[in-house]
């Protein structure tokens, strides 16, 4: 074969495949053209969805998103209890990781290669199409910034266990998941010896990170254990004197994304997910405080971790020992 021919067959395939991704593409919009809705159930705080809402149908002014709102662990109850009364009403399902796990065992989501997923790393997403980590909370360090000099600012967890630090700690009661996720980097020998010593540092526990997070910027305690990076950054946003440092590595708290199956509306459906694994979608998620998974996507809140500190996903599969982790925790940590 000649190489003016090899030339003309390459450049026919390239055609084909752009005309036949085009046309699958605009099929499905088509489509949503004629459901006109998409039901949108989402854990995420609802400032977040609605912003991903609002420009999903600008972009889009056929198609009206109806969000909910609703906790992840009632969202899995309300999930499968439609499944199996065959009345589904949510077509994509953006839930806590650990809970989408579970909901993904009943057998509730369907395959949907989004042609965005290819932008993702591939621990981000499964093979099937089943499921995609489109977003994360990042576990971090807060402090004062009244109460904490910059000299002594904790550098990573196992700073915290510095005896200048005790009874100068808050954390929550659960923090299970965090812990799950330094065991899969760490190991189980050095973590247990990190909860140990920490165990001695006459923590005050409270239930909920908003809340601890509120208290050290009030100055009731100067160190946040374990927080969260978008609260952190709201709280600034508002003028609190807080802020955050990671701690190698980054303990991302994912966020499963999946299509329904049997979705009222799956053309609606998948182009809504298109739009949530898209640059665009996933800039919007980083503009909010979110860790966003996409190569060509920098969370501004990665400005401040070192060029080659990494974020680490809590594999959702971990969702199968969480009453192991939650006890263990516990128990290590002396709550009852």
């Amino acid at each position: 074969m000649s190489l003016g021919l090899i030339r003309v067959v390459v450049a026919n395939f390239v055609w084909f495949v752009v005309v036949a991704g085009w046309s699958h593409a605009q099929s499905i919009i088509d489509g949503a053209k004629k459901e006109g809705r998409v039901v949108f159930y989402a854990s995420m705080e609802a400032q977040s969805a609605q912003r991903l809402v609002t420009q999903f149908e600008k972009k889009y002014p056929f198609i009206r998103v109806d969000a909910t709102r609703i906790g992840s662990e009632r969202m899995a109850t309300r999930l499968i209890a439609e499944a199996q009364g065959r009345k589904v009403q949510a077509d994509v399902v953006n839930q806590s990781g650990f809970d989408f796990y579970g909901v993904l065992q009943k057998g509730i989501f369907e395959s949907y290669q989004s042609p965005e997923r290819a932008a993702l790393p591939p621990e981000y997403k499964d093979e099937q199409g089943l499921w995609t980590i489109n977003s994360a909370t990042l576990n971090v360090i807060g402090y004062s910034t009244k109460l904490v000099p910059p000299a002594i600012i904790p550098k990573n967890f196992w700073d915290l266990a510095d005896p200048k630090w005790k009874g100068h700690l808050l954390m929550d009661e659960n923090e299970s998941k965090w812990m799950a996720g330094m065991l899969t980097y760490y190991g189980e020998a050095k973590v247990m010896e990190l909860l140990r010593r920490l165990a001695t540092q006459e923590i005050q526990f409270r239930v909920g990170h908003t809340l601890i997070q509120t208290l050290a910027a009030a100055g009731e305690r100067p160190i946040v254990a374990v927080a969260f990076a978008n609260g952190v950054e709201r709280l600034k946003k508002d003028g609190a004197p807080i802020d955050w440092v990671p701690a190698d590595p980054i303990i991302g708290l994912t966020f499963g994304l999946g299509l329904v199956k049997d979705a009222p509306h799956p053309n609606a459906a998948r182009l809504f997910i298109d739009f949530l694994l898209s640059r665009e979608g996933q800039e919007i998620l980083a503009a909010v405080g979110y860790y966003a998974p996409r190569t060509d996507v920098l969370s501004p809140l990665m400005k401040q971790a070192p060029p080659k500190m990494k974020v680490v996903p809590l594999p959702m599969m971990l969702a199968t020992r969480y009453n192991e982790y939650f006890q263990t925790y516990r128990k290590v940590m002396g709550l009852k």
